[in-house]
């Protein structure tokens, strides 16, 4: 058997049972290799823990929200409003599968890549029109994400904090509009 169909069964079989069972929490390692048909052994073989195989599923499924908000046509919005679109369609994700979204962050905050900020890099770049440099623009987009999934983490705390409830889409919306407007002044 091709090693990397066993590797992308897990993470299919992964985000298959994440959307029908809407939590993490009833996700075992063992249900996840019965169902992509592969040894339990695999999961570890493959990555470092089923954690990091449940944050990558979830991470595909926001990232699938994403690329869905990219096929859109937002050639005719200024750079600005594409961005703010973007992270208002990667919140919205995250918050209709908060249920996964929740138990994950911790582990992509301090172990996982910085895929979203990557993607959102070439936006701040165009916001800039190159007048600042990589450093900056790498910084504001992981300033951007890590915020966004703080806020999202400690969404209650954060909501006595700031009385912006994450889960109130006006008011999400309005939070990424916020801070997309305070990180790229023009």
């Amino acid at each position: 058997m091709n090693e990397e169909n066993v590797k992308e069964r897990l993470i299919q079989a992964t985000m298959d049972l994440l959307k029908k069972e809407k939590s993490a929490k009833k996700l075992t390692a063992r249900k996840i290799a019965e169902t992509a048909d592969a040894n339990l052994a695999m999961i570890n073989y493959y990555f470092k823990s089923k954690d990091e195989l449940v944050s990558l599923a979830v991470n595909q499924l926001i990232e699938a929200s994403g690329e869905k908000q990219e096929e859109l046509d937002l050639k005719d919005q200024v750079t600005k409003e594409r961005l703010i679109t973007f992270l208002t369609a990667i919140a919205d994700s995250t918050c209709e599968y908060a249920e996964l979204t929740r138990p994950t962050i911790p582990y992509l905050l301090l172990e996982g890549e910085f895929d979203l900020s990557y993607q959102i890099l070439p936006l701040i770049k165009e916001c800039f029109n190159n007048q600042r440099d990589e450093t900056e623009c790498r910084v504001i987009a992981y300033q951007l994400v890590s915020f966004l999934q703080i806020a999202f983490y400690r969404g209650k705390d954060f909501e006595r904090y700031s009385s912006i409830d994450v889960m109130n889409e006006h008011q999400r919306h309005q939070l990424c509009r916020v801070l997309v407007e305070d990180a790229v002044k023009e």
